[in-house]
This record gives structure tokens, sequence and C-alpha cells, in this order.
């Protein structure tokens, strides 16, 4: 499913976050990185509706969605994961997971969808009686995602799912990442880990001071160096 974003404007009350940004998402894993603070967080809240656009266009397949309501937004297939854990801490896994199927076109499939989430990710299935606030940090952003996807996702938005992980963790999550990938699931994904991105993804957007400062639309020209270099100011 292709996502388009032309000439997005968009910020916090008179605070302009977004100035003019313009990326595309065809059907593949698109990847999003730069400096933390510079509007990276506020596009994927922009093109899921928790916040309203000054200027430009969202389109989603054939449906101009630029300022509709988030639930609006789910319907259509393009779901935000955010950063850090939004699950009801008193609610059991599969209660949260479940939940996330609330949409009218994925609850009939809910069934079918949560075993997959439990087979992509098994501590999930192992843990599915235990309340939300009871999980790791990793297992919560598994569940965060499992939830995402009882949405039948046709375009995935994921913010920083590896952010503050172990590195067990963070591999364990990654593996799962490209996993979903595979499926047909197209990808837009935050992410300070350049490694992961790298890997993941094929293109990349740098973000800095709300702009598109850099679309690397064939991956194969990115050398890890040159990202470095943009990203840090020296190469590592």
């Amino acid at each position: 499913m292709r996502l388009q974003v032309d000439g997005l404007n968009a910020g916090y009350g008179r605070v302009q976050v977004l100035h003019d940004i313009s990326i595309v998402v065809d059907g593949q894993r698109v990847g999003l990185f730069g400096p933390n603070g510079h509007g990276k967080t506020t596009l994927l809240r922009t093109l899921s509706g928790l916040i309203r656009p000054k200027l430009g266009r969202v389109r989603f397949g054939e449906t101009d969605i630029t300022g509709l309501s988030p639930q609006a937004v789910v319907a259509e297939g393009l779901i935000h994961v955010p950063q850090g854990s939004t699950l009801l801490p008193r609610m059991s896994v599969i209660e949260a997971l479940t939940l996330g199927a609330y949409a009218t076109r994925a609850w009939p499939q809910r069934r079918r969808t949560l075993d997959e989430v439990f087979a992509l990710f098994p501590r999930l299935a192992e843990r599915r009686h235990q309340r939300c606030n009871t999980l790791s940090g990793g297992e919560r952003q598994m569940a965060a995602i499992g939830a995402g996807l009882m949405g039948c996702p046709k375009l995935l938005m994921l913010d920083e799912p590896t952010l503050g992980l172990a590195p067990k963790l963070r591999s364990e999550l990654a593996r799962a990442i490209h996993a979903i990938a595979e499926t047909g699931v197209g990808l837009l994904v935050v992410d300070q880990d350049i490694d992961m991105l790298l890997g993941l993804c094929d293109r990349l957007y740098l973000i800095e001071q709300g702009r598109v400062a850099m679309d690397i639309a064939d991956r194969s020209q990115l050398q890890h160096q040159d990202v470095l270099k943009r990203y840090f100011g020296s190469a590592a």
C-alpha cells in the first residue's frame, strides 16, 4: 500500500516542528533516522491523526487521509505503534492484544491473527495471562507491536521499537520486524539503531530540523560510514 506525504507542515500550537516534509512509502521498508527532537515522532503522530497538520497532504492508497481522526486512519489500515509502553498495565497480555483488533476490518480475523502474533513472539504466548505491568521492557515492546499487528495493518509505523533494550532483546526484536516485513506488510520505522535500519530498510530518510535532509532511495548506494558521518559528524 502506497503512502504519499506531500509538503506536510505540523507542530504543537504555535510551535512548528515539521517543515514541508515529503516522503513516499510504496510497499517498502522505509526508515527514518536523525537527531532526537527533530520531528520524527511528530511526523508519525501527524500521519496517524494524533496531530492535525497545518498544511500539506497525506494519501494512503487511493484515500486522502489528511486530518482524519486516529480511528479513521486505523480503519484504513495505517497503524502506529508509539514509542514506549502504551499498554494498559492491569490488562493481561491476551486482553491487550485483543484490544488491538477493535477495528471493524480486523475483528473477524482476531483469532487467526492472535495465533500469528504468538508464533512471531513465543514469549507472549507463554505470558498470555500475565498482566502487562509484570512484563520486561522488551516483552512490553513485543506486546505493543503485537497489538499493532492485531489491527491487520497494510502499513505498520514503529517508533523507536528497540529503544533501551539489551543487545540480545534488540536482536530478537529486529528479527521479528524482519519477519513482519516478509509477510508483505509495509513498514515505516523510526530508530536510532542505524545497523538495524540498514539491514531492514529499502529506503532511508534523514530528518533534521523538521525537514528531509537526505533521501536514500537506493540502499545499495548507501555505505554505513556515510550514515555515521552525516548523522554523528564523523565516521566511527
